[in-house]
């Protein structure tokens, strides 16, 4: 692929019931690759007819560690990471080539991406820093391209040097806030992130996974523990045990009012806090 091509990369993770749709948005001439993250779900027909790359993991080794196994297959300048609940409109992958044609020094570009009720999905700086300007909420507010503090990892569109040159998601990283720690890296970098203004996508939120007690459990053990490393990471103040507290009172409440989708998320929470404690 030559200057100004791009590569689409998608992680799967038993998302057979959605990832057709976001990559049925791309042209066949476009090059997508298909990081699976060893699913027991029926990939295979999602993806039948479509000009697709897979790497098929045995095991699941995490969004941030797939993430980087797609981009080193990929051959483009730049390089789309898309999540299998996101949906393109027709224009949008040429809407953000354009804009890295208008902005050559800027080597990430996002989308103006909605939640499905319409409203913006938009998160104007990284875990555990200050925002530096005022936020927007709704598409009024937006009359053009502008500049944010935080890369949202579910869709955006990187120079395929630069994300090199930052070093890839965080492998520490299992899931969750490996877009927050790669946007204080960009940040470190002084290297621009552009919302573009007429790339427009939709977002499902948590809908790449099937939702159920084991699921929710999982997600949200792996988020507690990704959460502590970031904050260690980045000297933010946390207390294990005062985090402990707090979960375990949210478990007790939860098993009391029987509240099973709350209470294996607070379970898992737990889970990734106990980890934390036992490891130091």
């Amino acid at each position: 692929m030559g200057q100004g091509s791009v590569s689409v990369v998608t992680v799967t993770f038993n998302s057979a019931h959605i990832v057709r749709t976001a990559l049925s948005a791309f042209s066949p001439d476009v090059e997508v690759i298909c990081v699976d993250n060893a699913s027991s779900d029926d990939l295979d027909t999602a993806l039948e007819g479509l000009n697709v790359r897979r790497i098929n993991n045995p095991v699941n080794v995490g969004f941030g560690r797939a993430c980087n196994q797609g981009l080193a297959a990929a051959s483009g300048e730049f390089v789309l990471f898309i999540n299998p609940d996101v949906v393109f409109e027709k224009d949008t992958l040429s809407a953000l080539l354009d804009a890295a044609k208008r902005y050559p020094d800027c080597g990430v570009f996002l989308p103006l991406t909605r939640r499905p009720d319409g409203t913006l999905w938009l998160r104007n700086s990284a875990a555990g820093l200050r925002l530096q300007r005022k936020g927007r909420d709704d598409a009024d507010q937006i009359a053009g391209d502008f500049c944010t503090q935080f890369l949202d990892g579910s869709v955006f569109m990187i120079r395929r040097s630069l994300f090199l040159e930052i070093g890839g998601f965080d492998e520490n990283i299992f899931l969750y806030y490996e877009d927050d720690d790669f946007s204080r890296r960009l940040q470190a970098k002084k290297a621009p992130i552009i919302v573009v203004a007429n790339a427009n996508s939709s977002h499902a939120i948590g809908k790449s996974v099937p939702n159920s007690v084991n699921y929710n459990f999982n997600r949200n053990k792996h988020k507690k523990i990704s959460e502590i490393y970031y904050k260690r990471k980045y000297n933010i103040r946390y207390s294990s045990s005062v985090d402990f507290v707090n979960h375990l009172l949210k478990v007790v409440v939860y098993a009391v009012t029987l509240d099973r989708m709350r209470l294996a998320g607070a379970l898992g929470r737990l889970v990734g806090v106990f980890s934390h404690i036992t490891k130091r």
